[in-house]
């Protein structure tokens, strides 16, 4: 019975321990990116990453990642990385199905982005009118003269465009 119970716990640790190292993600940066010790903008930067650099994600916090690279271990932005695909990594047989059954799900491919959201009907009718954010907006109405003046001194020219839809 003692040696049944070892046997199954030592094939329990084997699995966990391959779901472990296949579940691990791998990433690739797609551009230059400052590795910061903290996932804070203002926090130190541990190192300056170059495009091309890969390491290991060990892991997440919002839209950052903590990351375990060459040249050091620190946080930084998810969108700066690409992640690498589970399959064709090399994983052993037992690894790579660990990986699909305990790894994350890659069934849909995502395009993300920050600080956009649309207003949705539940924010209309949440809305109320702010006299003074009113009052704050009509303090950057320019005229058109300004506007033309500020565009001259910038060095920007007239454009003729024309309206959608008139060809």
């Amino acid at each position: 019975m003692r040696k049944a119970f070892l046997s199954i716990l030592l094939t329990l640790s084997v699995v966990l321990l391959a779901a472990a190292s296949a579940a691990a993600q791998q990433v690739t940066l797609e551009r230059d990116s400052p590795l910061y010790a903290e996932a804070r903008l203002d926090a130190s930067q541990v190192t300056q990453l170059k495009q091309g650099a890969t390491g290991e994600v060990v892991g997440k916090q919002g839209a950052w990642l903590n990351l375990k690279t060459a040249g050091g271990s620190g946080w930084l932005f998810s969108f700066n990385v690409r992640f690498q695909s589970q399959a064709g990594s090399g994983d052993s047989a037992t690894g790579a199905t660990a990986g699909r059954l305990f790894g994350p799900r890659r069934t849909v491919a995502v395009t993300s982005s920050i600080g956009i959201r649309g207003i949705d009907e539940e924010d209309l009718k949440q809305a109320t009118f702010n006299a003074s954010q009113m009052k704050l907006l009509d303090g950057y109405v320019a005229t058109r003269q300004s506007a033309e003046r500020g565009a001259r001194a910038s060095g920007l020219a007239p454009e003729q465009v024309e309206f959608m839809g008139t060809k």
